[in-house]
């Protein structure tokens, strides 16, 4: 990787400088420094030539900051912006780079940052909160960096001072609000990106220094070695590496080279150290742990004996011991298999390094095979029903990987347990706060705890293998016994119901094929489907069919309508079909859905065939919604009585709806008469607030009169509206004419269950924090757990 090239005159470099110091809708997220490393950047560049005009400088100070500034603006010395929102900071790459030419452009960006699906980097913008992450994505920003209508800057250097810890939705299934730039055509660009963090790490911030712990270190160098603007990008690399101190800290971890390559280094745990480096302090601690000659030996043999690729031969020197165990899969687990009984310090520091180093491989080949012969003697493995269920629905990692059954099959092979204990050895967790230096579970472990649940005939071995594997990795015992009670209460927690049968298809946007033509069959759109049945009498439980991946629409339908017909055959009763979306998919029009083929000569529309409503995922906030499942079990009480709350257009402006649906304390539901323009927000406003029926027509143009909704009774009995609704439907399609509402129903039974779901990859505390770290900061249900 050489240095930059064709750079002669200052003139042609532009840059994009940003320093996001305070979040505003979250104060407890501002971080004390972003300012002042953005500062930083702005004058190394002023002194290399750069004039201020190529030079956007994009602050959103805190108070103490906004003062110091004060000064250098009203001489004239220093031009920034303030933005504090999303749209503000990306319109300086969107409008902001429109009619500028050069040969280099360099991005510098400090703010708090999370790792999202598929291990994405996201950068937190100033109005992110805990519950509205606004954030853009680092890849996304760099393609469109690469758009071919851009004039020159066919060198790019981005550098990236933010952390990139992993994303726990638990009760926050919505996850992160990530901004897309227009899609562009691209070209070939050489871009160069340095990255605080390894997935899972925080960046530090020196709060003596006021400054990002890796900005420093960057900023260091670019002043000593690059006063023309034209750092060796190699030596960078190497220097910032070296500089992180202590084996935790972050280092970079994704190089784009100029000559088009591409260095991709990732580790789950701590930060990898210099190749060098990172052997010689993994030499150093086995001189140290093998001061007995047996332990060496043992060693040896024991890792030689299970890891045939290590080829250590007969007296390897500690040095070669070291690159074996960082580099084979699995030697590492192996050799701290054998120090462990004999020196758990020394074990300890093993893990550390390895984890620093990124060693392959979280479990030994022994625990492996273990496992393997534990799923082997089960007599019977458990349906791809619950514990597979929950895996899907374990955000964002489980979707894209899992294995599918076969049709037919009534659940995983031993193979497909394997592979889902595998997948989730990337996700190691963190550090515990509650015990400092304590590991917290790790994924895998978290996973086979809910199998031993499911599997009263292997629990006792799966929990003996659980406690070895938590032995070894230095795990806290407490807190594994509290993820095991977790797990073995699970089962009991979907509680058994009572009344009609139904079939509960949990749905979900599947992220990477959105279109406009939301609903349509054939627009591309695909959905995530996790199918469950309640017989009315033994409770939720998974459906024996499952989708192995997304599904466009009538996929779903067909799917329902096969899960009816089996339900049905057991139960000899017409079953209800639950929809459950997210709370900002209710207005998908998941009722109208066709599960017919071209050729057929019948429609399939799931609402017409099925009494068929919506239901609602939990919001966001735990607490917000516990408040609303509590107002649900007093409403729903109260179903039988006839009032109902009517919201139209009156109810639009500022608190009117709230007022509305708060004065009638024993309406048990509430029906929606607004024109389009602000019929979904009342619709949101009356699901949040806890009504358990919600009713209100997808297609009608404008506002409606007051018997609009007469043919469905709204104020008759509840518990027949699906029905009535469904037979609406039907009529709709006799005559179209006389029937134009395209009515839809929210109907959130209090007492019937949703599926439980509980998270596998990441900690249900938070980990171990750093003073003003560029992250964001544990969620607050995380830490009161």
């Amino acid at each position: 990787m050489a240095g930059l090239n064709t750079v002669d005159d200052p003139a042609r470099v532009h840059a994009v400088v940003v320093g996001i110091e305070r979040y505003p809708r979250h104060s407890g997220w501002d971080l004390p420094g972003a300012v002042d490393d953005a500062l930083r950047f702005h004058k190394w560049l002023r002194k290399g030539g750069v004039p201020e005009d190529n030079i956007q400088l994009l602050l959103a100070p805190e108070e103490d900051s906004r003062r110091r500034l004060e000064p250098l603006t009203g001489s004239g010395d220093l031009v920034w912006r303030p933005v504090w929102t999303r749209d503000e900071v990306m319109d300086a790459f969107t409008d902001g780079l429109e009619g500028r030419t050069g040969d280099l452009l360099y991005v510098f960006w400090g703010s708090h940052g999370v790792l999202g699906h598929d291990e994405r980097r996201l950068l937190l913008c100033p109005d992110a909160s805990p519950k509205d992450k606004r954030c853009i994505d680092t890849a996304n920003l760099m393609e469109y960096l690469q758009r071919d209508d851009l004039d020159g800057f066919a060198q790019q250097v981005l550098l990236f001072d933010a952390c990139a810890t992993f994303l726990e939705h638990l009760h926050q299934p919505t996850g992160p609000a990530v901004a897309a730039f227009p899609t562009v055509r691209r070209r070939t660009v050489g871009q160069f990106a340095l990255c605080a963090a390894a997935p899972g790490q925080v960046a530090e911030n020196d709060p003596a220094l006021r400054s990002g712990v890796f900005s420093h270190a960057v900023m260091d160098w670019l002043e000593t070695n690059a006063a023309d603007l034209r750092p060796d990008l190699a030596a960078l690399l190497t220097d910032v590496r070296t500089r992180m101190p202590g084996i935790q800290s972050p280092v970079s971890i994704d190089v784009r080279t100029l000559d088009g390559s591409r260095e991709r280094l990732t580790a789950p745990g701590p930060a990898p150290l210099p190749a060098s480096t990172g052997r010689s302090r993994l030499a150093l601690a086995l001189h140290e742990a093998f001061g007995d000659g047996d332990l060496r030996t043992r060693c040896v043999e024991h890792v030689t004996a299970h890891c045939p690729r290590a080829g250590l031969g007969a007296t390897p020197s500690d040095d070669r011991i070291a690159h074996v165990l960082l580099t084979v899969e699995r030697a590492m687990a192996a050799a701290v298999e054998v120090v462990r009984p004999r020196d758990r310090q020394a074990a300890d520091r093993l893990l550390a390094l390895g984890r620093a180093d990124n060693a392959p491989g979280l479990l030994s080949p022994l625990e492996l095979a273990s496992l393997r012969e534990i799923f082997g003697r089960a007599p019977v493995l458990p349906p791809m029903a619950r514990v597979i269920a929950a895996v899907r629905a374990a955000q964002p990692f489980a979707r894209a990987w899992l294995p599918p059954s076969a049709e037919g099959e009534p659940g995983p092979t031993l193979d497909q347990l394997m592979a889902c204990a595998e997948h989730f050895e990337a996700h190691t967790g963190g550090q515990s706060v509650a015990r400092p230096g304590r590991q917290l579970v790790p994924a895998v472990v978290r996973f086979t705890e809910l199998l031993a649940a499911l599997l009263p005939g292997a629990r006792r071995e799966l929990h003996e293998w659980g406690d070895r594997v938590a032995d070894r990795l230095g795990v806290d015992t407490g807190g594994l016994a509290e993820r095991r009670a977790e797990a073995l209460a699970w089962p009991d927690s979907l509680g058994t119901g009572c009344g009609h049968p139904r079939v509960l298809a949990q749905l979900d946007v599947a992220p990477p094929e959105r279109t406009a033509a939301r609903g349509d069959r054939d627009s591309g759109e695909r959905f995530t489907c996790v199918m469950w049945v309640d017989t009315g009498s033994d409770g939720l439980r998974q459906a024996a069919e499952q989708s192995g991946g997304p599904l466009s629409a009538r996929d779903v339908v067909r799917r329902i309508k096969r899960t009816v017909t089996l339900l049905r055959a057991a139960t000899e009763e017409p079953p209800v079909v639950e929809i459950l979306l997210q709370p900002d998919a209710v207005h998908l029009p998941v009722d109208f859905w066709n599960g017919a083929d071209d050729e057929d000569e019948l429609p399939l529309l799931l609402g017409v065939e099925w009494a068929t409503v919506l239901r609602c995922a939990p919001l966001a906030s735990e607490e917000v919604e516990e408040r609303r499942r509590s107002e649900l079990r007093r409403r729903w009480a109260a179903r039988h009585n006839d009032t109902v709350v009517y919201l139209d257009d009156r109810h639009t402006e500022g608190y009117a709806a709230y007022g509305a649906l708060k004065t009638k304390a024993d309406a048990a539901r509430a029906v929606v008469r607004a024109g389009p323009g602000g019929r979904d927000r009342l619709v949101q406003t009356a699901l949040k607030l806890g009504y358990p029926v919600v009713l209100w027509d997808r297609k009608s143009p404008g506002p409606v009169p007051d018997t609009h909704f007469d043919p469905v009774r709204p104020a008759a009995a509840v518990d027949g509206l699906p029905a009535r609704v469904q037979s609406y439907r039907a009529r709709a399609c006799e005559n179209p004419a006389a029937h134009t509402m395209c009515p839809a129903v929210l109907f959130e039974a209090a007492d019937r269950p949703l599926p439980e779901v509980l998270p596998l990859t990441g900690p249900t505390e938070p980990t171990a924090p750093i003073a003003s770290s560029p992250s964001a900061p544990p969620d607050p249900a995380e830490a009161s757990s």
